[in-house]
């Protein structure tokens, strides 16, 4: 088992989960004009529990340590795409659509590199987490995908 590549990848999805919270705190009033507020609510409050299943998940100090380090430099870059992207738009929730397209997506690859490594250790927790975490993902990047399509043809008859 490569200890340092399993720890850095919960590291990396730590950083989704981590950045995920943030995002749709910071553009929380336009998301909820697009997704209602119990659904913005609902992402929050998942992310927030995976965060915490995910440190507490880590079998050991040097794991632990390794992952921690990869979740902050990986947030790090996804921080800065992010605020790249949206800019000075958070009231703009077709940009936070726009973005969250990307995010969701890259989130889904992530996490099935830990699916991965789950089913290979095995570990039964970590693979249910996987897949808790990729349906949850796929379910706002389809809803993302047809609230945008949405707009675009609304912006299209206007």
């Amino acid at each position: 088992m490569d200890k340092t590549f399993i720890a850095k990848k919960l590291g990396e999805v730590l950083a989704f989960c981590n950045v995920g919270v943030e995002t749709f705190e910071k553009g929380r009033n336009a998301l909820i004009q697009k997704y209602g507020e119990s659904k913005v609510d609902e992402l929050i409050a998942k992310l927030k529990s995976f965060s915490q299943e995910l440190i507490s998940h880590f079998p050991d100090d040097e794991m632990r340590s390794i992952g921690l380090a990869k979740a902050e430099s990986t947030g790090a870059k996804l921080r800065t795409l992010r605020d790249t992207y949206v800019g000075d738009e958070w009231d703009n929730a077709t940009e936070l659509s726009e973005w969250s397209g990307f995010f969701e997506g890259a989130a889904i690859v992530h996490w099935q590199l830990v699916a991965g490594a789950a089913e290979g250790m095995p570990d039964n927790k970590l693979s249910e987490m996987a897949k808790e975490n990729i349906d949850l993902h796929q379910q706002f990047l389809d809803r993302v995908s047809e609230t945008l399509k949405t707009i675009g043809k609304q912006r299209a008859i206007a």
